[in-house]
């Protein structure tokens, strides 16, 4: 028998957004933000950017699920990290490939302390969320919990993220985070770095970058970069999204 389901659930969705927006809040007050009701928070966490350490996100528990959210690029030392386009083994998976050089860095340098979180939780379905650089970090630690954490339940949303690793990274991220959806304005800029194909004359090598199949589109241009990357930009852009019905065996 066959039914219709729905591609993303548009209440998740902004819910999920309003987490990344609430981690730039954190940013911006020094570690400080509203936790949204019916949430406790469970931990605030820094992240270093290239050698500085900088709020970076929390995470967050319910009755029935634990939300992480991590923020985008905010400081000049954020801007480094996202320049630093070389790739680099991705360590928490062996058959998962390369990725981004400085999103891995930021990612690592604040790891440790969100497993160690997760041991003092009780198992519940995990959401994972991040804007932008958050986004790329969200999808590097989506991969990291489907292979080495026991949540029930594993589902990733993310806004205007960069590409993060080669096809090999995204073909294992694929198999093993199968609720991922990436949300993208055709109009942003950001999704589209870094370039597929770099070519390095000094040391003679070709990068390459993937981007996730499951990306889900809308197209608003608001007449400046900033503007098209925005999170209130993607909150209008989720409203006007139909649900995108697809087929799928029961």
């Amino acid at each position: 028998m066959m039914r219709i389901e729905p591609l993303f659930y548009r209440p998740l969705a902004l819910d999920l957004l309003y987490a990344c927006v609430l981690a730039y809040k954190q940013y911006a007050q020094g570690g400080t933000f509203d936790v949204p009701e019916g949430y406790r928070l469970i931990k605030s966490f820094k992240a270093s950017a290239v050698g500085v350490q900088e709020w970076f996100g929390f995470i967050l528990e319910s009755d029935d699920s634990i939300v992480i959210a991590f923020r985008g690029t905010q400081s000049e030392a954020d801007w480094i990290a996202d320049a630093r386009i070389r790739q680099r083994p991705y360590p928490y998976n062996q058959q998962a490939g390369l990725v981004h050089e400085g999103f891995l860095a930021v990612y690592e340098s604040c790891r440790d302390e969100i497993f160690e979180t997760y041991q003092s939780l009780t198992p519940k379905p995990l959401y994972i969320t991040g804007h932008s650089l958050g986004g790329a970090l969200a999808a590097l630690h989506a991969l990291d919990v489907a292979t080495n954490a026991s949540f029930p339940e594993v589902t990733m949303y993310n806004y205007g993220a960069p590409r993060v690793g080669d096809p090999q990274f995204v073909q294992t991220y694929t198999n093993l985070v199968s609720n991922s959806r990436c949300f993208v304005n055709t109009t942003d800029t950001v999704p589209k770095i870094p370039p597929k194909r770099l070519y390095s004359p000094s040391t003679k090598q070709t990068i390459y970058y993937d981007q996730d199949p499951l990306q889900l589109s809308f197209t608003i241009q608001t007449g400046s970069t900033i503007g098209n990357h925005n999170p209130q930009t993607y909150s209008v852009g989720i409203w006007m999204m139909s649900d995108y019905p697809i087929l799928v065996q029961k």
